[in-house]
């Protein structure tokens, strides 16, 4: 094998991980739905006026909503503001619906 397309394949291989956007909220329910246990929703929501970050992953049939305030510079997490586990998809999705404050942008890794 030439050394050439090992470096091409190693280009290739730049991005480290895979995010699809999600714009709307019905497309959203759907990612909770197929959601595996190795993957993750990130919602950019609010939360007593403020815009904040959204983490839902999945366990089995029990998902976990973590959310975190931003840091406005850099859009990281910033402190940890609850958590919350539940056991249903419906429950996920009433809880997303009033983080997401109006526009959908969510984002499955």
């Amino acid at each position: 094998m030439p050394v050439f397309v090992f470096e091409v394949v190693v280009r290739e291989r730049l991005e480290l991980f895979f995010e699809k956007e999600v714009t709307s909220f019905a497309d959203l329910v759907k990612a909770v739905r197929v959601l595996d246990q190795d993957s993750g929703i990130r919602l950019i929501g609010e939360r007593n006026g403020r815009e904040c970050l959204v983490f839902v992953t999945r366990f089995g049939e029990n998902f976990t909503m973590m959310t975190y305030s931003m840091v406005r510079k850099t859009g990281a997490p910033g402190r940890r503001l609850g958590v919350m586990e539940f056991d249903g998809v419906d429950a996920v999705a009433a809880a997303l619906r009033r983080a997401a404050s109006g526009r959908i942008r969510a984002y499955v890794y």
